[in-house]
């Protein structure tokens, strides 16, 4: 494929956006200029760092993460605003961040919340960089949301998960998206998890995991009746994590119904869990290998286009 300028869009999905960061190295490997950068939720982090050129040291400041280090990193605090503080691991992007400010990126960058105060959407393309990232991020009832000029802002996956109308789009350019919110496929289809010997097993991070969960799912049987004829999706992280899950897949379809990419990448949803950050390397694999499977494809059926 010819090298090109491209504006790139960066969904939402949890860890599943690590994804992000390999198909941009991918695409950067082909010869694409990326030139603008818009995103939601993860997309926003992920294209935040790249906008303001730190995305490689959050590379390896993600790949070095255990499920321990996830864990403190989560700050859990059960409340009625959220689950997740969300001061531990703003406090660690902050250093790759520190106090920049979206208009002076090096490239245009936009970023998407939802206010949920006032039932709109919020595009962040001027103002503190991490203070978008952050509300872009609040996942509702999981992350605490962010209060700003009489809005209270939450993750921007509840309105546009997929947010290519608010990418800067200069004449020339490409449109690629990159979509970790598709259909699930069979789970012996999906990237499976690298397995850990038993010896090194982090037995720890592993019990308080099941402590946080349960603590969790205690509090939310509590507020809600604790019935032994519930079904397996009990539990809070459950329900909320499919309930997002669905809305943010039937808003993409949406969103590519009104507008096509000139590429896209589609990511089951499935493919890692919310808040599996400790599988950085994994992902971020994943991402690059996907990248460079669906430029090839692209480019063989540009090749045939070309020959009829």
């Amino acid at each position: 494929m010819k090298p090109a300028n491209i504006s790139l869009v960066l969904s939402s999905g949890g860890a599943r956006g690590l994804v992000h960061i390999g198909a941009i190295e991918a695409l950067e490997e082909a010869g694409f200029r990326i030139t603008a950068v818009a995103g939601t939720s993860m997309g926003a982090l992920v294209g935040g760092m790249f906008a303001c050129g730190n995305l490689n040291d959050y590379r390896k400041f993600m790949t070095g993460l255990t499920r321990l280090d996830v864990i403190r990193l989560m700050d859990l605090a059960v409340s009625k605003t959220g689950i997740i503080k969300g001061e531990r691991v703003f406090n660690e992007m902050k250093q790759f961040i520190g106090d920049k400010r979206i208009e002076d990126l090096h490239i245009p960058f936009a970023a998407v919340a939802a206010d949920i105060s006032n039932h709109k959407e919020v595009v962040f393309k001027e103002g503190d960089l991490l203070m978008a990232i952050r509300a872009s991020s609040a996942i509702p009832s999981v992350l605490m949301p962010v209060s700003k000029d009489g809005a209270l802002l939450v993750d921007g996956g509840v309105v546009n998960p997929l947010p290519m109308e608010h990418v800067a789009l200069p004449e020339g350019n490409l449109l690629v998206a990159i979509n970790v919110n598709a259909p699930r496929i069979d789970k012996t289809e999906t990237v499976k998890e690298e397995k850990i010997p038993e010896e090194h097993h982090d037995s720890v991070s592993d019990s308080v995991i099941e402590r946080a969960r349960q603590l969790i799912n205690q509090k939310w049987n509590s507020m809600t009746g604790n019935h032994k004829e519930r079904s397996h999706v009990s539990g809070i992280f459950t329900i909320v994590n499919n309930s997002f899950e669905l809305m943010q897949h039937k808003l993409t379809l949406n969103a590519l119904e009104r507008q096509t990419p000139d590429i896209i990448l589609n990511i089951p949803v499935n493919v890692a869990d919310t808040f599996d950050f400790h599988r950085a390397k994994e992902l971020i694999a994943l991402g690059y290998e996907e990248m460079k499977a669906e430029l090839k494809k692209t480019e063989k059926l540009r090749s045939k286009a070309a020959k009829k």
